[in-house]
């Protein structure tokens, strides 16, 4: 298995090319990405759930996906939320992953990514004493 640390960049490659800082949060079931909107909308080519990103704090990204539904997440404050729940590949080092996230307002949070334990089961264990274990190269 690959070890990474507590904290690790990663490239959400439907979203963007930039390596994105990403909290690792074993206590977390499902990952969770920073969303600053969301809707579902019809477009000629059938009904889409159209996102509104914000990783930089100035520019917006709207992804549609074609795949999505809704489930009942509980924080770790124990208020369950309904959220949106579309499948994105995340790159970590050299590896990617597809996995199903959730898509909610993290704005308030210090990082906009969650990557939480059922992205990672049996691919990564974690060593929370360590951050940025895996080098993020851009030509991978």
């Amino acid at each position: 298995m690959i070890t990474i640390g507590r904290r690790e960049y990663v490239l959400l490659t439907e979203l963007s090319q930039i390596p994105l800082e990403a909290k690792v949060d074993t206590g977390a079931f499902r990952s969770a990405v920073h969303c600053l909107d969301c809707q579902e909308i019809d477009t000629p080519n059938g009904r889409v759930l159209r996102a509104h990103f914000c990783f930089d704090g100035t520019t917006t990204l709207v992804h549609d996906f074609s795949t999505y539904h809704q489930r009942v997440v509980r924080s770790s404050f124990g208020e369950s939320e309904l959220r949106y729940c579309v499948p994105l590949t995340i790159r970590i080092g050299g590896k990617k992953i597809k996995s199903q996230v959730t898509l909610t307002d993290r704005s308030d949070m210090r990082y906009h990514i969650l990557l939480g334990r059922k992205t990672l089961y049996k691919k990564y264990t974690v060593d929370v004493s360590r951050i940025h274990v895996k080098k993020y190269k851009a030509h991978q």
